[in-house]
C-alpha cells in the first residue's frame, strides 16, 4: 500500500496542525479536551485532525476541541478499580477519552471480547461486528459508567505471538513459553489452558527485550507496528498466530456533558467520531503491513497458518471458552459475534492480505 503524502508529514508537523487553534468568528460555547490513551499519535494523526476539523467547522466555531496525548496513559498498577483516562472523563476532569478495550474492559467485560483468542476471523469480521448491531450496543453499554461510547478504533489491530527461539505452529507450542501479555482475564485464561505461562506487561513496550534478556519471558503478543516500537528485531525472529486477537480501542465523551449539548451538535461529534474512527482503523490496517514488510526485511519472519492449523488452534480453545471465557465475557455475546456476517469491505475498501 502506497503512503499519501499527507500521511509522510513529519508527527511534530502534524501535531502543530492538531494542536493549533482554528481561527472562529467568535469564541466557543464549548470546549472538548479529548484524552488520548497513546504518548504519541502514529495510527491517530489522520482521524484527530479528521476530527477536530470537522467538529469546530460543522458547529461554525462553537466548539473547540483541545487533544491531548497521554504521557503516561496506563497508570493502573495500583489497585484501580477504573482506567485513569475513563475515570477523568466520567468525572468531567475532561471531556472526551480515548481508551484501549483491554483497558475498559475492567468497566465492561463485554470489551475482553477481542481479547478472545481465534474468535474473530479477520478484519473484515471485524468490521462486520464493529459497524454492525454489537458494536452500537457494547458502546451503549458503557453509558452506566458515566460515559458514551462514541466508535471503535483499532490504534493496534491484529495481533500475534512473536518469539525469540521458535515458531508457534500449534496448540502444543505455546506449552512452557512465558508470554508477555496486557494481563487482563482473557489473557489468563486461555494461555495458562494452553500450558503457556502469561506474565503482565501491560502496555509497556520498551520492558519487552529486558524483560526477554532475563528471562522473565520468550513471547509476547504484539501488533506487527509494536514490533517495531519494541525494536524485538534485536531479539525475537519470528510471528506465530498472526489475527488471533485484536487490539481495539474506544473513543467516548462524558454522559452530562454530550447529552446537554444540542441534538445537532451531539449528531455532529457522534458523525465525525465514527468518521475519524473508520479513517483510523484504514490506517491502522495500512501501517502494520507497511511495518510487516520493514520487520521482514528486518529478520522477523511472519509464520503463516493453514486452515487446518487454526482449525486446530479453535478447537484446543473450546474447553477453556466453556470453562472461563463465556462466563467471563459473556456467552450469548461470543455466539452473536461468531455468527456476524464479514462485511464486504474494510475501512480503506481495500482487500486485506495474508492471514
Amino acid at each position: 500500500m502506497k503512503m499519501t503524502q499527507k500521511s509522510a508529514v513529519s508527527v511534530s508537523c502534524l501535531l502543530a496542525l492538531i494542536m493549533g487553534a482554528v481561527s472562529p468568528v467568535h469564541a466557543a460555547k464549548h470546549k472538548i479536551r479529548w484524552l488520548l490513551g497513546h504518548p504519541n499519535l502514529d495510527f491517530f494523526e489522520e482521524a484527530a485532525s479528521s476530527f477536530k476539523a470537522a467538529v469546530e467547522k460543522g458547529s461554525n466555531g462553537d466548539i473547540e476541541v483541545q487533544i491531548v496525548t497521554a504521557e503516561d496513559p496506563w497508570r493502573n498498577d495500583q489497585g484501580r478499580v477504573r482506567p485513569e483516562i475513563a475515570d477523568k472523563v466520567a468525572k468531567g476532569e475532561a471531556e472526551m477519552g480515548h481508551s484501549f478495550t483491554n483497558v475498559l474492559g475492567q468497566l465492561d467485560h463485554r470489551l475482553w471480547a477481542f481479547d478472545c483468542p481465534y474468535l474473530m476471523k479477520g478484519y473484515l469480521h471485524m468490521e462486520g461486528v464493529i459497524e454492525g448491531p454489537i458494536g452500537p450496543e457494547l458502546l451503549e453499554g458503557l453509558r452506566g459508567q458515566k460515559i458514551v461510547g462514541l466508535a471503535f478504533t483499532y490504534s493496534g489491530g491484529a495481533q500475534g505471538v512473536a518469539t525469540a527461539d521458535r515458531e508457534i505452529r500449534g496448540p502444543e507450542d505455546l506449552k512452557g513459553r512465558k508470554i508477555g501479555v496486557f494481563g487482563d482475564e482473557v489473557d489468563t485464561a486461555w494461555l495458562t489452558a494452553l500450558g503457556a505461562k502469561p506474565v503482565a506487561i501491560k502496555h509497556r513496550l520498551t520492558t519487552i527485550n529486558p524483560l526477554t534478556q532475563d528471562g522473565t519471558i520468550d513471547s509476547a503478543v504484539v501488533t506487527w507496528r509494536r514490533v517495531r516500537e519494541a525494536h524485538l528485531q534485536e531479539r525475537y525472529k519470528y510471528v506465530s498466530m498472526m489475527n488471533s486477537s485484536y487490539l481495539v480501542s474506544v473513543t467516548y465523551i462524558n454522559d452530562k456533558f454530550y447529552d446537554g449539548l444540542p441534538e445537532k451538535y451531539r449528531t455532529l461529534i457522534k458523525q465525525s467520531a465514527l468518521t475519524a474512527a473508520r479513517i483510523e482503523r484504514a490506517r491502522t490496517i495500512e501501517l502494520n503491513e507497511l511495518t510487516k514488510r520493514e520487520s521482514m526485511a528486518k529478520g522477523i519472519v511472519p509464520v503463516f497458518l493453514s486452515d487446518a492449523s487454526r482449525a486446530k488452534f479453535q478447537e484446543a480453545l473450546r474447553p477453556v471458552y466453556a470453562s472461563k471465557l463465556d462466563a467471563i465475557v459473556g456467552k450469548d455475546l461470543l455466539e452473536r459475534i461468531r455468527k456476524t456476517n464479514d462485511s464486504d469491505k474494510l475501512p480503506s475498501g481495500l482487500d486485506l492480505v495474508g492471514r
